[in-house]
């Protein structure tokens, strides 16, 4: 069984807070949704073994604040291409994920989340992720190359209260 943690980052400023959309710092709001998803749902960071995040400082300050939930050993990567990636692309990079790995944490962006889990349900129209929203995927194979959209199923989504729509 491979299980995938899908984690919208954090509520962020606004584009003309800091200039540069890559730039955009973790709002207040945004540092309370990860306290609330954090400190309510030790459960969901528990196991994870490699965690993929967006290189965007809003992705990189919403695991950074999640970091000491996650266990010490837990080797993570930052990635510059994970920022409008194509729902297909992020497929491809989470087949490529070795086999030693059993659930992995991939902090990025809408729309592209979003897109990836409704590519699950073609059928069903999917609310977007929220800000700091998790959802959890789960497959029934023996490596992460077997893994594809009809392959998975969504066990569970975790949002904070604070700032929900």
């Amino acid at each position: 069984m491979k299980t995938i943690v899908l984690m919208r980052h954090a509520d962020s400023f606004p584009t003309d807070f800091s200039g540069y959309e890559s730039e955009r710092p973790l709002s207040v709001t945004g540092l309370l949704q990860i306290e609330e998803i954090s400190e309510t749902n030790k459960q969901l960071w528990s196991g994870i073994d490699f965690v993929l995040c967006s290189s965007v400082k809003r992705a990189k300050q919403t695991f950074q604040a999640i970091y000491s939930t996650v266990h010490s050993r837990t080797k993570f990567m930052f990635d510059d291409n994970l920022y409008q990636i194509a729902t297909f692309e992020l497929r491809d990079k989470i087949k490529w994920t070795p086999t030693i790995y059993n659930k992995i944490l991939i902090v990025g962006h809408n729309p592209c989340l979003s897109q990836f889990i409704a590519a699950i349900f073609p059928q069903k129209e999917i609310a977007p992720l929220d800000t700091c929203e998790a959802a959890i995927l789960q497959a029934d194979v023996e490596s992460w190359q077997e893994v594809d959209f009809n392959r998975l199923e969504l066990v569970n989504r975790i949002k904070p209260h604070i700032g929900s729509a």
